[in-house]
C-alpha cells in the first residue's frame, strides 16, 4: 500500500505541474490579447491579474477533480462537460472577487459592473475553451498511445508465445530413423548378443533422459550438448560397428559456454546418415569447439563421408532447416552457419554462436577420446586433446 501510494502522489502531482504550467501560459496570451485585441480598458497590469485569477480558478475547478476522479484516465465526455459547466461560471466569480480583493478596487457602479462582468466572461470563456480543448485533445492522445502500447505488448507477447512454442517443438525432435533403427539393432542383438542388447539399451535409455532433459530447458551448457552427443554417437557406433569413428574436441574455457539445447544434434545426424551411412568404407566424424574471438565460439562437426556429391542425395534437409531457423529467432544477425567441403572428402559445418558463459559452473570438463569401431562405454564427460 505504501508503495502505491510512494508512486501514485508523485505522478498526480507531475500532471497537476504540467497543467499549471500550460494554465499560465494561456491566461497571459489571453491578458494580451484583452489588452491589446479587444481593447477591454485598464491597464495590463489589471487585465494580467484578472486573466490570471480567473484562469486559476477555473483551472482549479476542473482540472483538481478531473485528476482526483479520472486520474491518467481519459475523462468521459459527457461528466467532464458538466464538470466544464459548473467550473467556468464559479471560476470567473472566484478569480473576479479575488482580483478586487488585491487591488482593492471600489464597488462599480451597475454599468461598469456589467462591463466587467463581461470582460470576465470572455476571459472566463477564452481560458475554459483552450483548458478544455487542451485537457481533452490530451487526454485523447494519452489513451490512444497507451492503446497502441497495450496492443504493442499483446502482440510481442503473442509473438514470444508463438517462437517460444515453435522452439521447443523444434529442439524436442529426435531423428525417428535413428530410434528406429536402434531399436531394430538391439531386436537383432537380443537373439545373437544378449550382452551387447543390454550395454545398447542401456545407452539408448540414458540418451532418452538426457534428451527429455535437454527439450526442458531453455539453455544447457556445451559440456551437457556434448555429453548427449557423445551418448548418441555411442549408441551409432554399436550399429555401424567399424564403419564409424568420432572424436569429441571440447576445451576447459568452453565447458560452461551456454547454448539452446539440443542445437547441434541435427547436425550431428546429418553427418550420420547422410555422410558415414551412404559411404562404403564408413568414416570419421570430429565434434569440437573453439573461441572464434570477438566474444564468440564456433562449434565444429567434420566428417569424413561421401560429402556433398552422395550425401544429399536422400532426406528431406530439415535438421539443417530447424538449425538455421533456431539460430535466427534466438539470435538473430550474431549467429551464423557455414557448411564447405571437408579434405580428403566429407563436409565440414561450423556454428558461430555468441560466447555466454554460465556464472556458476558445477560441471568440470574431461575428455572423450577417439573412438573406432563398437566403442566402450561412455566416459563421465568430454574434454579437449
Amino acid at each position: 500500500m505504501k508503495r502505491c501510494l510512494s508512486t501514485a502522489l508523485p505522478s498526480r502531482l507531475n500532471i497537476l505541474g504540467r497543467d499549471l504550467l500550460f494554465v499560465l501560459c494561456m491566461n497571459t496570451v489571453i491578458a494580451v490579447s484583452l489588452n491589446y485585441g479587444f481593447q477591454t480598458g485598464g491597464t495590463f497590469a489589471h487585465n494580467f491579474l484578472y486573466s490570471q485569477l480567473i484562469g486559476l480558478s477555473i483551472w482549479i475547478f476542473i482540472d483538481v477533480p478531473r485528476v482526483l476522479i479520472w486520474w491518467n484516465d481519459r475523462p468521459r465526455r459527457w461528466p467532464f462537460m458538466c464538470l466544464a459547466v459548473v467550473a467556468v461560471p464559479l471560476g470567473v466569480v472566484l478569480g473576479s472577487w479575488a482580483t478586487r480583493e488585491l487591488l482593492g478596487l471600489p464597488i462599480k457602479s451597475q454599468a461598469e459592473a456589467g462591463d466587467m462582468l463581461r470582460m470576465c466572461l470572455v476571459v472566463g470563456m477564452l481560458a475554459s475553451a483552450s483548458m478544455i480543448y487542451f485537457y481533452w485533445s490530451r487526454e485523447k492522445l494519452a489513451y490512444l498511445e497507451r492503446q497502441a502500447a497495450l496492443d504493442a505488448l499483446q502482440r510481442e507477447e503473442s509473438e514470444k508465445q508463438l517462437v517460444r512454442a515453435q522452439l521447443m517443438a523444434l529442439q524436442a525432435q529426435i531423428e525417428p530413423h535413428f530410434l528406429f533403427n536402434s531399436l531394430a539393432n538391439l531386436d537383432g542383438l537380443i537373439a545373437t548378443d544378449p550382452r551387447a542388447a543390454r550395454q545398447l539399451l542401456q545407452r539408448l535409455i540414458g540418451f532418452l533422459r538426457m534428451s527429455l532433459q535437454h527439450t526442458r530447458a531453455e539453455q544447457c551448457t556445451l559440456k551437457q550438448e556434448f555429453e548427449l552427443l557423445r551418448s548418441y554417437l555411442d549408441i551409432q557406433g554399436m550399429r555401424f560397428g567399424a564403419r564409424l569413428a568420432f572424436q569429441i574436441d571440447l576445451p576447459p574455457a568452453l565447458a560452461e559456454a551456454e547454448i539452446p539445447p539440443m542445437l547441434i544434434q541435427p547436425l550431428v545426424e546429418n553427418a550420420v546418415t547422410h555422410g558415414i551411412e551412404p559411404c562404403m568404407n564408413g568414416g570419421k566424424i570430429t565434434l569440437s569447439a573453439r573461441d572464434a574471438g570477438d566474444g564468440s565460439v564456433q562449434v565444429i562437426i567434420a566428417d569424413t563421408g561421401v560429402g556433398f556429391c552422395q550425401g544429399h542425395s536422400k532426406g528431406s534437409g530439415m535438421g539443417l532447416t530447424h538449425v538455421r531457423e533456431r539460430l535466427a529467432r534466438i539470435f538473430g544477425a550474431t549467429a551464423s552457419m557455414q557448411m564447405e567441403e571437408n579434405t580428403p572428402r566429407g563436409v565440414v559445418v561450423r556454428v558461430t554462436l555468441p560466447l555466454v558463459r554460465r556464472t556458476d559452473p558445477t560441471l568440470a570438463p574431461v575428455r572423450a577420446p577417439a573412438h573406432g569401431g563398437a566403442p566402450a562405454m561412455a566416459t563421465p564427460a568430454v574434454s579437449s586433446s
